[in-house]
């Protein structure tokens, strides 16, 4: 959880001073659904990236908490797919989302990503 609220504090400050910094991964990288999951592990940060996103003072949006969950996942080694997708709101805006799968299970950014056009998959 500390390592989470760090992460947390260190991705909004750095999407708020340089932003170009940001790297969420590789695009298109070959899958590597063969490799064995610790879920319980993936729970856990799950969870943690929930908590942190919650009841820190700061807004982490879908962004913020997709870049942390990429930082916690390499980590660990644990193979996910990053994804950033763009849809037209109902005020006609366009709207940009973020979210991350582990083996087609969200653990940031849940949404309907029928919803989205996917713009670029990083793993």
């Amino acid at each position: 959880m500390l390592k989470t609220i760090f992460l947390s504090q260190y991705s909004f400050v750095l999407f708020k001073i340089k932003p170009t910094w940001i790297r969420f991964g590789q695009l298109n990288q070959q899958d590597k659904e063969d490799l064995p999951i610790d879920w319980e592990l993936v729970k856990d940060v799950k969870f943690s990236i929930y908590a942190v996103s919650k009841w820190m003072p700061i807004q982490l949006v879908c962004r913020h908490q997709a870049h942390v969950a990429k930082i916690l996942l390499n980590q660990y080694k644990i193979p996910f797919k990053l994804y950033i997708g763009f849809r037209q709101g109902d005020d006609k805006s366009i709207q940009g989302h973020a979210w991350t799968e582990v083996q087609g299970l969200q653990i940031t950014g849940f949404c309907d990503p029928k919803e989205y056009v996917i713009h670029a998959v990083y793993s």
